[in-house]
């Protein structure tokens, strides 16, 4: 499952539990909700993660990747 980071619409937010519920019911496993800043975060299978853009009140979603650099050489 990807890691994602959705930000609610700033006109969305006294409504934040009904996106909450809108999310899960897109798939999403929710994890944390940051009512303060407007953003949910959890875990959703690779297909869904476009998908949750589409919900009402979302204004964007960012999956959340890990980069791994190559070990540096010896010197």
């Amino acid at each position: 499952m990807d890691k994602v980071v959705v930000s609610v619409a700033d006109d969305n937010l006294a409504d934040l539990p009904t996106v909450v519920s809108a999310l899960r019911d897109a798939g999403m496993v929710v994890e944390n909700v940051l009512e303060t800043l407007g953003v949910v975060t959890g875990r959703v299978a690779p297909e869904v993660g476009d998908l949750l853009g589409a919900v009402p009140g979302v204004s964007h979603v960012e999956v959340d990747r890990t980069v791994r650099l190559p070990p540096t050489p010896e010197v």
